[in-house]
């Protein structure tokens, strides 16, 4: 069935979601039913106000009864008395503005003019006066206008410059409002709504202008990722179920229906729409790891591949579109901490690479112009605004915020230099437990750590950012702190201890490589230990502290891999198909092959299966079993233990802010809370502020 025909209803105003405007001096403000005029406040019946809603939005034009009747009836038959009768409560409104004028245009329908100045009579002396002088400032006109669109043609073929001319917060109530999106004229945000970390979410619409939130889907599954289409009258989204089934969906706004497009497999990005009959996603092929864009057509549902990413690469995820929609860009993410913004043209299929030096690229947006891309980067320590100029492939410019240190994940802009940011202070928990779940220690810090392992003497090893990027941080018992690495790359992750408790192995990205490190744990005596760059993950020492072994992906191949620092790299026997891998704190290492989502050990070079562990949870050895936490079961998240030959048993309910389980070297476990109590929306204004340099 045509979709149009089947869930889209006549485009209504929806007064509660226009922002103010102002017409000459009076004050318009929908939403509250009032105009402030020279004569003070008056309030607008509901369906008055949609007129003048209707009239302004003609920009000075004429305005038919017909699109009255479509805008402000919803379509239905208006009598000639209903509209008549609007127009004259409007005119008696306006009154006592001299700068607005309601105009009647016969057998058409109504123009709204503002600043409107009487003009000469036809025939009368001043008219006749100035036909003459009025050819030749029209001829002067014309020379004009033509000098002045040479030079703007030539004043556009330079790369234009941007900064932030304001800022200001969208919401600021507690809850979690992530993967923002911009209708096409700027005046309202989609976007995902929850009231914990944990919860499902929801898709709501907010007026940019303010006023208060709207549903657009509500129920138990997780909706997220919205995005428009061209027209502003629909959104699709990405739809997540209980038993784990992944929809695109499609819903006009408000609240105007929704159906299934597409069933998707493991997407996690925003959509884009190309046109009016086509939506991009990223996902995995069946059977495959490496997710790419596809173009999904609205009617059919019917998919074709758009990317192929190179063999080595993760794969590509969060298509935006350009304005003239000649192009798409997106994210390629080259290993974990390494990515690339690249741009399809879409007429012609090649890609170019707009960034080359690996730094990650966050959410990303396009200028209005089409040729300028802004994207959040940790290239400058944490992340912030860049822009690069398509033409200009690598030569990537800081935007100069001017609001103190301020950090953008995801993002949405409009056609007017609006740009919508989520906003938040990351807090974490770290918090060690004791094999019955008892919490015998808690760290609780004003910044975002993650990747944290216990050590033998209970400090912590984990990777935050509290010194503007992610590097190793060493934290003792009596929670001082110690900064192990200082941006040696543009990424560090996944520390583990010696089994002396003395160094820490972990990973780092420079540039478009990974390589294995290790550090004391005062920060000296750092060494390479690799120099291939291939992807790595997970390291972690054997039993002897000399020998470390890692997860190596080359492509969709995983494998053990060990080295020592006098040694190079070489496969582990019983090693092939590992993609994850922990070490207990007895020495054994603990891990899950590819394809599979048992929990096994590595015992006399072979693969011992202890138990299953779905995608959603959390694992985490120990010496005689693994632990295992569910942080989105509800009501709560859920804490079991796995021993081996026997079922799991369930632990003291963690909390409701628990996420991730860690290793400890002691009994126990350790378990990382989400303290963040909110996520926002910013709102930034970007003007053009010309480069001297460029």
């Amino acid at each position: 069935m045509n979709e149009h025909a089947a869930i889209r209803p006549p485009a209504e105003i929806v007064l509660a979601f226009e922002p103010p405007f102002r017409v000459s001096a009076t004050e318009v403000r929908p939403p509250d039913l009032e105009i402030e005029g020279p004569d003070g406040v008056r309030t607008l019946e509901p369906r008055v106000m949609k007129v003048l809603v209707a009239l302004h939005r003609g920009l000075g034009g004429a305005v038919s009864r017909e699109t009255l009747g479509l805008h402000c009836w919803g379509g239905r038959i208006v009598s000639e008395d209903a509209l008549t009768r609007c127009i004259m409560q409007l005119r008696k409104a306006l009154a006592s503005d001299p700068g607005v004028a309601l105009e009647t245009i016969p057998t058409v329908g109504y123009r709204l003019q503002v600043n409107a100045a009487p003009s000469a009579a036809v025939g009368s002396p001043e008219a006749a006066s100035k036909p003459r002088r009025v050819s030749w400032i029209a001829a002067a006109t014309a020379v004009t206008v033509v000098t002045l669109g040479a030079a703007a043609w030539l004043w556009s073929q330079r790369p234009a410059g941007w900064t932030v001319v304001d800022f200001r917060p969208l919401t600021s109530e507690r809850s979690f409002k992530t993967f923002p999106a911009l209708s096409p004229d700027g005046r309202q945000v989609a976007y995902a709504f929850s009231e914990s970390p944990s919860g499902e979410r929801d898709i709501h619409l907010r007026a940019v202008a303010g006023g208060e939130p709207a549903p657009v889907t509500s129920g138990p599954a997780d909706d997220f990722a919205p995005a428009w289409s061209a027209d502003g009258a629909r959104i699709a989204f990405l739809r997540w179920t209980a038993d784990g089934t992944c929809t695109v969906m499609i819903a006009v706004v408000p609240r105007g229906g929704e159906r299934r497009l597409a069933d998707c497999r493991t997407s996690q990005s925003h959509p884009t729409w190309v046109d009016d009959r086509t939506v991009v996603i990223a996902d995995t092929p069946p059977g495959r790891d490496q997710a790419r864009l596809y173009a999904v057509d609205v009617e059919t549902g019917a998919a074709r591949a758009l990317t192929t990413p190179p063999p080595n690469a993760l794969g590509d995820a969060e298509p935006q579109v350009s304005p003239d929609r000649r192009r798409l860009a997106f994210r390629r993410s080259l290993l974990i901490g390494a990515d690339e913004i690249v741009v399809l043209d879409l007429r012609s299929g090649r890609e170019r690479s707009m960034t080359s030096d690996g730094w990650k690229a966050a959410g990303f947006v396009w200028a209005a112009d089409s040729r300028q891309l802004f994207y959040a980067s940790n290239r400058g320590g944490a992340f912030g605004l860049w822009r690069v100029d398509v033409r200009k492939p690598g030569e990537s410019h800081r935007v100069s915020l001017g609001l103190g240190v301020t950090s953008f994940m995801r993002m949405s802009a409009d056609p007017t230099g609006g740009i919508v940011v989520e906003l938040s202070r990351p807090r974490s928990g770290l918090v060690g437990l004791s094999p019955s779940g008892e919490v015998r220690s808690r760290v609780v810090t004003e910044s975002a750590d993650w990747d944290t392992v216990e050590g033998p003497d209970g400090s912590l090893a984990h990777v935050s950012d509290r010194g503007g990027t992610a590097d190793i941080w060493v934290t003792d018992p009596q929670s001082r702190a110690t900064r192990v690495t200082t941006r040696i790359g543009s990424y560090t992750f996944n520390p583990s201890w010696s089994p002396d408790g003395q160094r820490v192995v972990f990973v780092a990205v420079q540039g478009r490589r990974a390589d294995i490190f290790s550090a004391r744990r005062d920060g000296s005596q750092l060494r390479q230990l690799t120099n291939d760059g291939h992807d790595k993950r997970m390291p972690a020492f054997d039993t002897s502290g000399e020998r470390v072994v890692y997860v190596e992906r080359r492509g969709e191949d995983f494998r053990l891999m060990a080295v020592s620092p006098q040694g190079a790299p070489h496969p582990v026997p019983g090693g092939a198909g590992w993609r994850t891998l922990q070490r207990s704190g007895a020495g054994v290492l603990y891990g899950q092959r590819r394809g599979d989502d048992m929990v096994g050990a590595l015992v006399d070079g072979a693969w011992r299966p202890l138990g299953p562990v779905r995608p959603s949870e959390s694992w985490a050895p120990a010496n005689d079993g693994i632990y295992i936490l569910d942080p989105a079961a509800r009501p709560s998240p859920m804490l079991w233990f796995q021993p081996w030959g026997g079922p799991r048993k369930r632990l003291r309910d963690p909390g409701p802010l628990a996420y991730r389980l860690q290793a400890s070297a002691r009994p126990g476990v350790i378990l990382n809370e989400y303290l963040t109590d909110s996520i926002d929306l910013g709102h930034i204004r970007l003007g053009p502020a010309r480069d001297q340099g460029s």
